[in-house]
């Protein structure tokens, strides 16, 4: 239990350093990078820890491991500056969400999923990539796809949560999951802001911890009773 919690507590203590590292970037600070770079993958670090350390020997929390992998890869992806750096990390991001379906679909069957709320992020993230359309270019396909993806892994992994999750998985996982999920979906409209729309410090100050945060409560999922 030591080993999850300390992960936990460096994956905090990183993104709020990433946070400072951020804002010194914003203000013009470039000896910043190289700690934002650190940090960035630290805190990416400290979740994947969560993820190994806890019963991921079965298979959800061996899906929900690969997710946190896939998750740190597309973090160091980001920290490339070029156009595909960040097609790579989306690819990378895409599979993270790919493995958290798979794994929230190993709770729930798709079948049993709550399709009316699956309507809730859906249409956000529809309407999201209406209003950035004009400014997507190359990528309007990828990421309309990556969204559609997102939406379907926010759908599926508050299943559990909201159908009721079986004994074998518990309310807390089912939880932690549906949190999770949602803030990972968040934490990417920001990214989306400030990619396409409009650059601002706030985007990541509001991302970023969702990021982190969520990440961490998905990679608990496999971990807590």
């Amino acid at each position: 239990m030591i080993l999850p919690v300390l992960a936990t507590a460096v994956c905090i203590v990183a993104t709020a350093a990433l946070l400072v590292a951020e804002r010194g970037l914003a203000a013009g600070r470039e000896e910043m990078q190289i700690w934002r770079r650190r940090a960035k993958l630290i805190a990416a670090a400290g979740f994947v820890a969560v993820a190994l350390s806890s019963a991921a020997a079965w298979s959800y929390g061996s899906w929900i491991a690969a997710a946190m992998i896939f998750g740190l890869l597309g973090d160091a992806a980001l920290l490339g500056s070029k156009r595909r750096a960040f097609v790579a990390g989306m690819v990378l991001f895409a599979l993270d969400h790919a493995c958290v379906l798979r794994a929230a679909a190993m709770v729930v069957e798709p079948r049993d999923w709550p399709l009316a709320w699956g309507l809730v992020p859906a249409v956000i993230g529809a309407a999201a990539v209406v209003m950035l359309w004009p400014n997507l270019g190359l990528l309007r396909v990828p990421v309309a796809l990556y969204t559609a993806l997102i939406a379907a892994m926010l759908t599926a992994a508050s299943a559990p949560f909201l159908v009721g999750a079986p004994a074998w998985f518990g309310e807390r996982r089912a939880a932690l999951l549906a949190a999770g999920a949602l803030c990972f979906f968040l934490s990417d409209l920001a990214v989306a802001r400030q990619r396409f729309a409009h650059e601002s410090f706030w985007n990541k100050a509001f991302g970023l911890p969702l990021y982190f945060g969520g990440q961490l409560l998905i990679a608990w999922s496999a971990f807590a009773g």
